[in-house]
């Protein structure tokens, strides 16, 4: 008898243990399928923390990497079919609005004791960062994800060129050119230039964000409501002036193949020392110190003096996603305190926490976070946040490109642009007679 009864103990206190593991870790066996994009520093420096989250929770974490170029058709078919195929999604801004339908509001989580601690988790580290960090991803008082990778785009400049030529860094755009000007040089004396004052962001889907930060800073505006649009919002002496401003620049003080680079190329023609200043984003700040990389390590310094896109990306969770729970696990884990300052660390992206952005060893490190959350609080804005602002954009960027190449003049290419653009917001029924 007491053979059994010590049998029957045992048996209960394993039971108890394995109830109490199930507790600790109640999603254990499920796996994960999250989409990221490639190559963006959110991507790679998280991957290197999964089994981290992996070994806490029980859980596999399997990433399904795709290019930014084909992220979103790639993702919306799917999501518009139903298919179940992601439980996470690694959303950017500014095709949020194409993304909403898609999202599962994260509140009812939140709301939840047994998952989540607002107090402990602090949200209110994100909304200091800038007061657009959790507005951007919320609607009618719900919040479609948890924001990482923020980004505004900042003047990179060359410290030693700036002074050598007795330049500070530019503080206008009149500035800008003029500094641009004097810092187009042919070093050698074999009449070809060999470091150029400026590089344009100039590809078809990167124009239009760095001629919008030019015209917000010669004073022009584009409303928040799509129904106030009118074909003049661009089409006025600004846009006209900002048109034959960015022409200027591509002809006079940035290299020819401008014209097919994005933030990426942007970036390598800092690395390899041909560009004296550019405005690109904040998610390239470490490139140009990478020993590996660049020429010039500890010559970069950055300021801000013109409005800018607000580039957030969130972790979000599908409508479809057959997990929710486990997801919102894993999104709450992934933009903790601690594991946006181990990503930073480890290669990450700018952090969208005020806490580790202003760390004083970290801003020591990556020494253009205070630029960021300076531009971030006082320069940082969003355009029109509709699905059809990818189309707008697009429509903008094919006309001013043929600017750019001679092919029509600055007041034809706003005409047609600003037509183009009016057409599409008629067309999507934004103007009620």
């Amino acid at each position: 008898m007491r053979k059994w009864m010590f049998l029957i103990v045992g048996v209960l206190v394993l039971a108890c243990c394995g109830q109490g593991l199930a507790a600790e870790k109640p999603y254990a066996g499920q796996e994960l399928r999250i989409s990221f994009i490639t190559g963006m520093p959110t991507d790679v420096a998280l991957k290197s923390v999964i089994p981290e989250f992996e070994k806490e929770t029980g859980m596999k974490a399997t990433i399904i990497d795709t290019f930014y170029g084909e992220v979103l058709t790639k993702n919306m078919v799917d999501l518009y079919a139903g298919t179940g195929a992601y439980d996470v999604l690694h959303v950017e801004s500014i095709w949020f609005a194409q993304y909403l339908p898609y999202l599962y509001p994260l509140d009812e989580f939140m709301e939840d004791p047994r998952l989540f601690d607002a107090a402990e988790y602090d949200m209110d580290d994100f909304a200091a960062f800038s007061p657009l960090t959790l507005s951007v991803f919320s609607r009618e008082g719900k919040l479609y994800g948890f924001p990482h990778m923020a980004g505004v785009p900042l003047n990179w400049y060359r410290k030693d060129l700036l002074k050598k030529a007795g330049l500070k860094p530019p503080q206008d755009l009149d500035e800008y050119y003029n500094h641009a000007k004097k810092l187009t040089q042919d070093t050698d004396g074999d009449g070809k230039i060999d470091i150029y004052g400026i590089a344009l962001s100039g590809a078809r889907s990167g124009l239009v964000d760095e001629w919008l930060s030019f015209f917000f800073s010669f004073g022009g505006g584009l409303h928040a409501r799509p129904e106030l649009f009118l074909r003049t919002t661009f089409n006025n002496s600004i846009g006209l002036k900002t048109v034959e401003y960015y022409k200027k620049l591509y002809d006079e003080v940035a290299p020819p193949e401008s014209l097919t680079w994005e933030f990426g190329e942007v970036g390598s023609a800092m690395q390899r020392g041909v560009v004296a200043m550019m405005w690109n984003w904040t998610c390239g700040g470490r490139w140009y110190d990478d020993p590996e990389t660049s020429t010039v390590v500890g010559k970069v310094g950055a300021n801000t003096f013109y409005p800018a896109r607000f580039g957030l990306n969130a972790l979000s969770i599908p409508v479809d996603g057959p997990k929710k729970e486990a997801s919102f696990e894993f999104i709450k884990w992934a933009m903790s305190k601690d594991i946006v300052r181990k990503t930073t660390i480890a290669g990450g992206p700018n952090p969208a926490r005020a806490s580790v952005v202003n760390d004083p060893e970290l801003t020591k490190k990556y020494w253009w976070f205070p630029a960021l959350r300076h531009a971030a609080t006082r320069w940082a804005r969003m355009y029109l946040e509709i699905p059809e602002w990818s189309a707008i954009d697009d429509a903008l960027a094919i006309e001013f490109q043929k600017v750019c190449s001679g092919e029509i003049s600055p007041e034809k290419a706003l005409e047609v642009a600003s037509n183009n653009a009016y057409e599409i917001l008629e067309e999507a029924g934004y103007f009620k007679e």
